[in-house]
Formats: C-alpha cells, structure tokens, sequence
C-alpha cells in the first residue's frame, strides 16, 4: 500500500528540512520525499492514502537504545521504610523485589502500557532489557506480542541472566535468550534478540563462561556496565579485573553488544570498548535520578565508540532525555560550550540509528528513499524561523522542553498512531487492566 503525507515541515534527520514537504511511503519504505515543486511536477497514484500533516514538523522515528519496559507499573509505588541510600539499596529494595513479583499478566501490560507511551513520544525502536525472576520462561514472547504485534513498534529484546536468585534462575534465564535468539534467527526486521547480562557483580565466572560457550556467533550481549561504583568494586576485589577486562576475558565485547552506562571505566577500559567495537548508552536522567555520576560523553565519542542514548526505564521522552544530556554536560564540565549540537545529533540520530543497524539488519534514521518509513509527526507551529541549521534548537527548547504531542507515528509504513489515537488499540481498556493489573503487582510486595 502507497501513503502521501503532505504539508507540514519535513526534517530528513541529517540536512534536509522542507517547509510544505511531502514524503510518498510505499510499502514499509520510503520511496519519495518531495518539496513543493517537485510535488507539483508528480502525479500521484489512484488508491494512494493521503495523511494531511498540516501543523507538523515530520522527524525519523526515534531509537530507545536502553530501556527497561518491566517497570512500566511502578509508576507511584510506595514502598513503606524504603529511603535507600546507595544505588545497591535501590536496587535491592525496589527492582529486586519488583521483578520477583512479576508474572504473565503483569508482564504484558507492563510491556503494552510501555510501548504505547514511547509510541506517543514518537519512538519506533525500543531495545528492551527484561527481568521476571520467578517468571522467566517465555516472558519474551509475551513482549514480543505486545510490543511488536499488538502497538506495532520495533523491539529488541533480551532476558536479563544474574546469579542474584540463585542457580535455577540463571539457568532458566540463559535459557529463554537462547530459545528467544533462535526463533528470530531469520530477523524480519521488527524484532530482534540480543543476550542479556544483569552486570559484572551480579554473574559468576560460572554463568559468564556458560553465556560465552552457548553464545551463538554474530549475536551481542546486552548488560549494565559499571552503572554504580559497586560494579568495578566487586570485579576488582573477585575477580582482579576492571570490568570491562572481565567482559573481554569471556570474549563479549562484540559490535553488537550494547554497554549501558559505563559511567566508572577507567580511561584503558575505554580503550578497550573502542578496540572491540562495541556499543555504548547513555542514560542521563536514570544516572541523576539514582545519583551514581556522570557519563564522559566526549571521551567516548572522541574515541569513536557507537555511542547512544537510552532512557533505562525512567519515561520514553528520547527528546527530553537528550536535553538533559546537554545540561548534565555543561554541568558537570562547567563550560555552557560542553553538550554541543554535533554531539546531540550524534547520540540521537546518527549513532542509535546504527545500533538499529547492527542489532536488526535495517536501515532508520532518516526520511529519505530507501530508509524504512518509522516516522513520526510532531505537532508544532515554529514561533520563531526554522530551518535546517537550527531544526535541533526546535526540537529541544521548543518541543523537549514545552510540550510533545505526536499526531501520528508510523513504524514501517504501518501507522500506529492517527491524530493523536492508537489506530488498532483501546487505550481506555488498556490503561484500567493495566491498573488492576499494578494494584496486584503491589499488594505482592506488600
């Protein structure tokens, strides 16, 4: 099926914006991106559909490059006597015992009420990294229906093996990667499978040498990277390794696997992730919110690493989530010249579209023929000129900061979101099973 949207300004992710664009989608494909004279100049098909944008800025469907869907239901959780006062203590009294509780139901609205807010901040592509402890075999399916099937977006999924539950658990999880990984072996594109890893203090050597002996070629891990200063304590007292080191030792260093944090290597650590050519995100707000540091954005970068950003399950809103990387930078450096644009624009719309690249096989991040149609269409009537040159000014200190209202999203073509509704959900029903749902999940870790 062929889509016209018309109107609008369009923004192809890199140098293009076209004020009165349109962007002709065939299929799952960008076939088309017009201004108006070459609109002018082409006759449009009979049976095309045509999606009036008026009022809209279209921009490439974002990339969560972190996120941890699971939590989607804690939202205004209180736990009585919980004011912990170190990253492990949150750990241990909330997202230990949150995940120990889940089950199937609460599973899947935790995934369902996940995507369709990201949907509604304009994400496509959500790389999710999962933890159920006593409900471990067959939870990625029960994402995978959810988020792909049911919201339409893309996923990559991954279940997260730790020695914290002991050795079933580990098992269990090692296995529902592996069952996971080979029933998406032919990738279609939509969703995909990664290996996931908890973090360095939480697995064995055991469970390490067991993940690198089954782990199949081509495919990368996905784990937590020295988030908290615990992490390199408890490898460098174990296991006299750094933990990047250790990682390397068990040979999962990959290009396609995603490091998220890394907020306490060492500068040869970082060395040592650049050799490899493996991924690294940044979580800025989850990294502030937990108060374990700040990420050295230039020195990765500066390296050439695939850096990228996530939002590690603190919201979906991808744009405010680079704003508060370009603050946190001038922060911490005390240089308002620190979080510049180029470097934006690299974690946002280059580099996690690459991520994409790698972990799927198909090409985002941009509105231009041949790219994938994930698009979104975000409400706004610029009060100010807006052009090429300043679309990310616009973007940050116009939308990130004041309001963000997708009118419609559209992952491979396929329109997920129409003026502001879920095309193909109830998100009424949805949202009220989703609370009966939560008020279950919380009476269990009463």
């Amino acid at each position: 099926m062929k889509r016209l949207i018309e109107g609008g300004y369009v923004w192809d992710g890199r140098d293009r914006l076209i004020e009165d664009g349109a962007i002709l989608i065939d299929g799952a494909t960008i076939e088309a991106v017009l201004d108006r004279r070459e609109r002018s100049r082409v006759e449009v098909p009979r049976g095309v559909e045509r999606v009036d944008a008026a009022g809209t800025l279209a921009i490439p469907g974002l990339v969560n490059a972190h996120t941890h869907l699971y939590s989607s239901l804690a939202r205004g959780l209180g736990l009585p006597g919980f004011s912990p006062t170190s990253f492990r203590e949150i750990l241990e009294g909330l997202w230990w015992k949150l995940d120990r509780v889940l089950d199937a139901e609460s599973i899947r609205a935790s995934a369902l009420v996940g995507a369709m807010e990201a949907a509604r901040c304009g994400v496509s592509t959500l790389i999710d990294h999962h933890a159920s402890a006593h409900a471990i075999p067959g939870s990625l399916a029960l994402f995978e229906d959810a988020v792909c099937r049911e919201v339409g977006l893309r996923a990559s999924l991954a279940y997260e093996v730790s020695d914290r539950d002991g050795a079933k658990a580990a098992s269990q999880g090692i296995q529902e990667n592996l069952d996971f990984l080979a029933a998406h072996g032919a990738a279609d594109g939509v969703c995909a499978g990664l290996f996931g890893l908890h973090a360095s203090f939480t697995l064995s050597d055991q469970t390490l040498a067991q993940v690198a002996e089954r782990l199949p070629d081509g495919v990368g891990v996905h784990i937590h990277v020295a988030e908290g200063p615990e992490d390199e304590d408890d490898s460098t007292r174990h296991h006299q390794l750094r933990v990047v080191e250790r990682l390397d030792r068990y040979e999962l260093l990959r290009p396609a696997s995603i490091l998220a944090h890394c907020l306490h290597l060492d500068e040869r650590e970082k060395d040592l992730v650049a050799e490899r050519g493996a991924i690294v995100v940044t979580n800025p707000r989850s990294n502030m919110n937990n108060a374990v540091g700040a990420f050295d954005l230039p020195g990765f970068l500066g390296r050439g690493v695939l850096t990228g950003l996530g939002t590690d399950g603190l919201g979906a809103n991808l744009l405010t989530e680079l704003f508060t990387a370009s603050i946190l930078e001038k922060h911490e450096r005390a240089d308002p010249r620190a979080g510049g644009f180029d470097a934006l624009h690299a974690l946002l719309f280059e580099n996690n579209p690459l991520v994409v690249e790698r972990v799927f096989g198909v090409r985002v991040g941009r509105i231009a023929p041949g790219y994938q149609a994930d698009l979104a269409l975000l409400d706004y009537t610029p009060p100010t000129p807006l052009g090429v040159e300043n679309v990310l000014g616009h973007l940050l200190f116009g939308i990130a900061v004041h309001d963000l209202h997708v009118s419609h999203l559209f992952v491979g073509g396929r329109p997920v979101l129409r003026d502001g509704r879920f095309v193909d959900l109830d998100q009424e029903v949805i949202y009220a099973h989703a609370r009966d749902a939560a008020q279950k999940l919380w009476r269990r870790l009463a």
